[in-house]
């Protein structure tokens, strides 16, 4: 369809010039026939509730003339006259139940003078739409005595990054060609701090918004990367960094990047990138290479840096090559995903558990040295991603590695060092260790786990997830990496064997530290881990039943019956955790 790619996800934003040539190649494409068959179909999926603004949206445009422009202004400075009456309401509101207190009902109001902004720039009225907008982003800039007003994240009905594309382009269209570049950036600036924690505003989002080209835009390019290399901040970085691939595309990010790498040293990203976009993948790992020894060690970007090293080396055939860089990226950012990385590059268990043992002791080396008062994977202040923040090690971490290499007795003495408590956050691999024991105890594939002991399990993986400082915060993404944990975890858990007195010791381990971890939750009356601490201690129940110790796992429960027996909400969930089954 008009060279849309259909098989990419549909949350993903499509350009608006790229959209609509879609739409008008689709509908020269079409039939009469098959355009009504389409609208049936989309009849079909509206609810019920927008069936008539579906209805509405049918009709034909009216070819009426365009508003006066003076209406729009207007109307928007009469919001902005009643934004200081608004702020004189908070004696009304309760802040901690009403954040946006009397604003609340100006969002709507705003969100059409938006609306009527962005018809201004479909219709071509460049200075029309840069006023509005201008004025639209001043009301977003209004802060009251308590600090409050209306920002452009409480616009949920508005497209901002499109708004502030929109009004980047009007003001580009309506300045003179030699004033360009400096009233850009500094519009550019403007519009970057009404959204500061969300993505920067681009040029490239200026040409997207239309088909219809910049006039003199190699002139303002030309321009624009002179008064950016005299800054030196990250938002001027990324700038440049842009309208160099735009204006000279993977030479000029060649040349910035090799001549000042220490100063603009994503310009390798942006170069590989563009490289990968090509589809040459010997381009690509000759240049990460070049990259690689030119950077420092120990920087964190090395590891992008490397996964494009990895991917390239992947499609030419040169495994090896991909070891290597699956090293390089776990060692400049020790993260669990660039660990399950380093051992999906090898393709026996064998080899995977060597490597692993490595990556432990790297880490082992990497836990005494002194750590960097970030300790987190935070992105940096002006980044809008986690590439360069330093990635801690941490015990979960190395807990991982350790079992992951077929190595409990290291894994056991890490774990043996910590507390009891604080197995769901923090840094404590206990909540990893003793599950997974327990797992390993069983003997039994991980698809027929007794019901407490794959409940436990499933935490472990949960928080163990979370293992090196990397959690994403987005569902689909922590999804992912716990699947792929636990796929790990189903090839070295069964690699790992024992012999009964190492089978026994591990039993006494796993009880003592349960035993010590269920008192401490219900003696001091953490209500709300009773749940947790019901689980565990009947998934060691079900442990010793499966051992043929039906009567040890049964005075197990029923001592903690009787020393918890005034504590009902633990009864309840103990009762809960054991059910009604037998015991085995």
């Amino acid at each position: 369809m008009s060279g849309v790619d259909l098989s990419q996800s549909p949350s993903e934003k499509l350009p608006l010039h790229v959209f609509r040539e879609a739409v008008e190649a689709r509908l020269e494409a079409c039939s009469i026939e098959e355009l009504r068959s389409i609208l049936r179909s989309l009849a079909g999926r509206i609810r019920p509730s927008e069936r008539l603004a579906f209805l509405q949206s049918l009709h034909a445009p009216p070819d009426s003339e365009a508003p006066p422009p003076h209406a729009l202004l207007d109307d928007i400075s009469d919001l902005a006259h009643a934004l200081p009456e608004k702020a004189k309401e908070w004696e009304d509101f309760w802040p901690e139940t009403d954040p946006l207190g009397p604003y609340a009902e100006l969002l709507e109001p705003l969100s059409s003078l938006f609306i009527r902004a962005q018809e201004a720039s479909e219709r071509g009225q460049s200075a029309l739409a840069r006023n509005a907008y201008h004025a639209l982003f001043s009301l977003l800039e209004f802060e009251d005595p308590r600090g409050q007003g209306l920002r452009a994240e409480h616009l949920s009905q508005v497209d901002f990054p499109e708004a502030r594309a929109r009004y980047l382009r009007a003001v580009y269209l309506t300045t003179p060609p030699e004033q360009r570049a400096p009233v850009l950036l500094q519009q550019l600036r403007r519009v970057r701090s009404l959204l500061p924690r969300g993505p920067r505003p681009l040029v490239q989002e200026w040409l997207d918004i239309s088909s219809e080209p910049l006039p003199d835009f190699d002139l303002f390019l030309r321009d624009h990367v002179a008064l950016l290399r005299e800054r030196n901040d990250p938002d001027a970085d990324v700038w440049l960094r842009e309208a160099i691939r735009l204006s000279q595309g993977t030479r000029g990010l060649r040349a910035l990047a090799f001549s000042e790498p220490g100063r603009h040293p994503r310009a390798f990203l942006d170069l590989l990138t563009a490289l990968e976009r090509e589809g040459t993948p010997q381009d690509v790992l000759t240049t990460a290479r070049e990259a690689l020894a030119i950077l420092p060690s120990g920087l964190p970007l090395r590891a992008a840096i490397a996964g494009f090293l990895a991917s390239a080396a992947g499609r030419l055939g040169q495994p090896d090559t991909v070891r290597a860089a699956r090293w390089e990226a776990f060692v400049s950012q020790p993260t669990l995903p660039r660990l399950l990385d380093l051992r999906d590059a090898l393709p026996s268990e064998p080899e995977r558990a060597q490597v692993l043992r490595e990556a432990a002791r790297h880490l082992e080396s990497a836990l005494q040295k002194p750590r960097a008062p970030s300790g987190s994977m935070a992105a940096l202040p002006g980044a809008d991603d986690r590439l360069e923040a330093p990635a801690h090690a941490d015990h979960r971490l190395l807990a991982q590695a350790w079992l992951l290499a077929h190595e409990w007795e290291p894994a056991q003495a890490l774990a043996a060092k910590e507390s009891a408590l604080g197995w769901t956050y923090g840094d404590n691999p206990q909540g990893l260790v003793v599950p997974a024991f327990l797992v390993l105890l069983s003997r039994q594939p991980l698809e027929l786990l007794p019901r407490n002991v794959d409940r436990l399990w499933h935490q472990a993986l949960e928080s163990g997830a979370q293992a090196g400082d990397w959690y994403s915060g987005e569902a689909r993404h922590d999804e992912a990496l716990r699947e792929r944990l636990a796929r790990a975890y189903a090839g070295a858990l069964p690699a790992l064997e024992l012999e009964p007195p190492e089978r026994e010791r591990l039993v006494e381990w796993c009880l003592e530290v349960a035993r010590k971890r269920v008192s401490s939750i219900v003696s001091r009356q953490h209500r709300r881990s009773y749940g947790k601490a019901a689980v565990l201690l009947a998934a060691c129940a079900e442990i010793l039943w499966l051992l043929g110790e039906q009567a040890r796992g049964n005075l197990l429960l029923a001592g903690f019956r009787e020393s918890f027996r005034r504590h009902r909400a633990f009864q309840a969930e103990l009762d809960e955790a054991v059910g009604s089954a037998p015991p085995r």
